[in-house]
């Protein structure tokens, strides 16, 4: 990851290549952590319950069985919200000065959260000095205005559901988080995404002007880069674009 951000329209100095050596070290070191621990460190006393809330969370399980927990529901649901904020994050602005593209990770982060986008920001390096540091747009939906409403609106519904779960659903959860590990590790990766989203917030929001307002939302979790979506401004036209215009 770069070690500092870029003035609007301007390309910063390429970090030393050490830089970029012992960040891609460390976050794979981070990456291969986190599968170590999600594998043979996090609680696994319910591997039958897991499976039934699998189930259930998709929509295949029996209803009469034992319900969800409720808040972890929310939980779970938010973890569909993250990918899109990164994929509107990633695809548009954090291009790689290596050529690696981000879209095959933000694919896979539906299905794999952090782990799948852990392995993009170790192999991500900021673009070389002198080159055009102009947003690309990527798909239309990616700028438009109906993604970040949808999500912020997906991101105020889990938060809201969460908190209205009642006390007895949080003491569930709490519980589960220590019994069962697919509650556990579904909420440390949801607590990575959290803790990763103000690069990449700050990151885009430095090629579109906005960084004065941004800093405050990254710190949010999971709202505050939703709404950072639903205000930041529009990717301004590359060189190619504008001259077709």
């Amino acid at each position: 990851m770069a070690t500092g951000q870029q003035k609007e329209g301007v390309a910063s100095p390429n970090p030393p290549p050490q830089t970029n050596i012992l960040a891609t070290a460390g976050l794979f070191t981070i990456w291969a952590s986190l599968l170590a621990y999600a594998f043979f460190v996090a609680p696994n006393q319910t591997p039958l319950r897991d499976a039934v809330f699998i189930q259930k969370l998709v929509g295949l399980g029996d209803p009469t069985t034992t319900p969800v927990n409720a808040v972890f529901t929310q939980l779970f649901l938010a973890m569909g919200v993250w990918p899109l904020i990164y994929t509107a994050l990633l695809i548009p602005s954090a291009r790689s000065g290596n050529g690696v593209p981000a879209w095959p990770f933000c694919t896979l982060s539906f299905a794999a959260g952090v782990f799948a986008l852990l392995p993009y920001m170790a192999l991500w390096t900021p673009e070389r000095e002198g080159s055009s540091r102009e947003p690309r747009r990527g798909p239309r939906i990616l700028e438009s205005r109906m993604l970040p409403i949808a999500t912020l609106a997906g991101a105020v519904y889990c938060i809201a559901a969460a908190a209205l779960a009642g006390s007895d659903a949080w003491v569930a959860f709490f519980q589960l988080f220590w019994e069962s590990r697919f509650v556990h590790v579904t909420t440390v990766d949801f607590s990575m995404l959290c803790l990763l989203a103000p690069f990449w917030v700050g990151l885009d929001a430095s090629q579109r002007g906005f960084q004065g307002r941004a800093a405050g939302l990254a710190a949010l979790p999971l709202l505050g880069p939703a709404i950072y979506l639903c205000l930041r401004p529009r990717a301004p036209p590359t060189a190619d674009e504008a001259e077709r215009q």
